[in-house]
């Protein structure tokens, strides 16, 4: 995998950007911030948080480096609530017709109070600590071979994963996993000084398993509903975009580009070294 690599004064010149641009996100957060809002905000901390430990641990390991972990930890969780309501009213908008309108009241009051905690969340973290770097324990080979390790990692897991599910789509719990090793390895790939081939597949992937994953949400959420109403037309509505998603990640995104995938350096066969 030597070709993957990290120059470390652009990852370090990234890294400042985003960790400036979340907090001033988390600062002007509005009171009703908007779904698009919260995704970027959402993306942003993955972003940096995938960045962060990459870092050699004499990097992460000072007070103040340790203190704006928890802060990126703080903002996912205040607003995993927020994003989470507001992919399921997305999915569900398709079928509002099909569904009484308490369903859209009680979704969109539980999003008012979602986004007051998130708000107030975010006051909380105004005075952050800085998330400046000692650029001098920063060594762009060290970067790259750990980056290298952690594609490797969640490469072969995906492989694995992959394995399970591209003849079985029931298996909900798979298709969720391998959803989260996509998203881990497409930030990972995006670090590289030049843009992988294997970049792109791993961005259409994460779009076709999320689409799944938002209706096997949106099912779950409407089997398990107690409003009085008949629920069988939906869920068959949501089960046929369900199985359109997975049809569509299995042909397009299936048995070729696995091929294409397994034998590139991404998912190269060894085991993976531990990381400090």
């Amino acid at each position: 995998m030597s070709r993957l690599r990290v120059n470390s004064s652009s990852f370090e010149e990234r890294y400042g950007e985003k960790s400036k641009a979340l907090l001033e996100l988390a600062r002007t957060l509005p009171e009703r911030p908007s779904p698009t809002a919260i995704h970027d905000l959402r993306v942003t901390a993955r972003r940096i948080q995938v960045m962060f430990r990459l870092l050699p641990k004499q990097a992460r390991s000072s007070q103040s480096a340790m203190m704006f972990a928890l802060v990126l930890k703080s903002i996912l969780k205040a607003t995993s609530q927020l994003r989470d309501l507001d992919t399921l009213m997305e999915t569900l908008e398709p079928t509002r017709s099909e569904l009484p309108p308490e369903v859209f009241l009680s979704l969109e009051n539980e999003r008012s109070d979602s986004a007051a905690r998130a708000k107030a969340a975010m006051e909380v973290l105004t005075e952050a600590p800085s998330s400046d770097l000692d650029t001098s324990e920063i060594r762009g080979k060290r970067l790259s071979r750990r980056l290298r390790k952690r594609v490797r990692k969640h490469g072969r897991r995906a492989a694995e994963l992959l394995g399970n599910v591209l003849e079985d789509e029931s298996k909900v719990k798979d298709l969720h996993a391998l959803r989260i090793e996509v998203k881990k390895l497409r930030y990972l790939l995006e670090l590289g000084s030049k843009i992988p081939p294997e970049l792109p597949i791993m961005t259409k992937w994460q779009d076709s398993l999320g689409a799944v994953h938002d209706l096997d949400v949106a099912m779950d959420y409407i089997q398990s509903n107690r409003l009085d109403f008949t629920k069988d037309r939906v869920i068959r509505e949501l089960h046929g975009r369900r199985h359109s998603s997975y049809v569509k990640f299995v042909s397009q995104f299936g048995i070729d580009s696995i091929e294409g995938l397994g034998g590139s350096k991404v998912l190269e066969s060894g085991p993976a070294s531990q990381l400090p």
